[in-house]
């Protein structure tokens, strides 16, 4: 199996230790940037690939933290 569908597979199972583990790591990194984040490469690399996302100096993604 290609490192995609590993990734994949973690996304479907997200009551996994490692999903867990990780989905709390990046939920204490956004909460320590700043609102508005300008990111390097995608959260999620399998579906931003089957979307049809190509690396490329144009493409400018961010991310956006509404408050509560």
């Amino acid at each position: 199996m290609g490192a995609y569908k590993y990734v994949s597979e973690l996304w479907r199972k997200k009551q996994s230790d490692v999903m867990r583990f990780l989905q709390r790591v990046r939920c204490w990194e956004y909460r320590q940037q700043p609102s508005i984040v300008r990111l390097v490469r995608p959260t999620r690399p399998d579906k931003t690939r089957r979307l049809g996302y190509k690396a490329k100096q144009v493409i400018d993604s961010r991310l956006f933290s509404v408050p509560f």
